[in-house]
């Protein structure tokens, strides 16, 4: 999705500066947050890949909004033309590492219910590699995350009573506290051995929801690029 500068530039003498900077904060410190889950992935304590996935539905909203940040300090035709060019290049590549890693999730979910179901020995082995998910560590993570990411999203309408009238934006952060109730529901909805497996049916629907919004992204940013070509010659 690209940016309506418009919500931004209008009545700019209202806007607030402060709130938007630090929504924008928030979401950059929840995707590092997420990304940081990544370096637990090979240990005993892996909070598994539901988490690090909600970094690429998160990331496009960070990037929303650091784009309504740059409509502040940016000339308004040197930011139509770039911003539609440079989405379009980040929506792209986004939206091809998000089909890898939705199949990178399907694959090890196959691996770990065909090892359940192998019993004895896959029984074993799946809960030898997988049987220790840590679901405290992944719910403190979660309820970090629903936090930061309520605090922004108050932050919007302070900085600026347009923002709610975004429903574009609106979808977007509705969709990012849905992944994260989602990854969060699937933690619990089982016993701890076999959270991992649920885990990746989380990760791999929180990939399929960061894929439409890339494509949405992709698309919009296009149509953008095209547009501010146009009218600038």
């Amino acid at each position: 999705m690209i940016v309506k500068a418009e919500l931004v530039r209008a009545n700019v003498g209202e806007l607030r500066k402060i709130p938007l900077i630090i929504a924008f904060a928030l979401l950059v410190v929840c995707v590092l947050v997420e990304l940081s889950a990544l370096a637990f992935v090979h240990t005993e304590e892996a909070p598994g890949l539901g988490i690090p996935y909600l970094a690429l539905l998160d990331g496009i909203l960070a990037y929303t909004l650091g784009l309504m940040v740059l409509t502040i300090v940016m000339p308004d035709n040197l930011q139509a033309k770039v911003q539609g060019i440079v989405s379009a290049i980040i929506a792209f590549f986004l939206a091809l590492a998000t089909i890898i890693l939705i199949f990178v999730a399907l694959a090890l979910l196959l691996l770990m219910v065909g090892l359940f179901f192998a019993v004895p020995f896959g029984t074993i082995i799946y809960f030898a590699a997988w049987g220790d998910f840590d679901k405290g560590a992944a719910a403190v993570i979660l309820s970090l995350l629903l936090l930061l990411k309520i605090v922004a999203t108050i932050c919007l309408p302070i900085a600026h009573q347009r923002f709610l009238l975004a429903k574009g934006l609106i979808l977007m952060i509705g969709t990012s506290f849905l992944a994260t109730i989602i990854v969060s529901f699937l933690h619990g909805l089982v016993p701890g051995g076999l959270v991992s497996i649920t885990d990746a049916v989380a990760a791999i629907i929180v990939g399929i929801l960061a894929l439409i919004w890339a494509i949405v992204m992709l698309v919009g940013s296009i149509v953008a690029a095209v547009q501010a070509l146009t009218t600038s010659t």
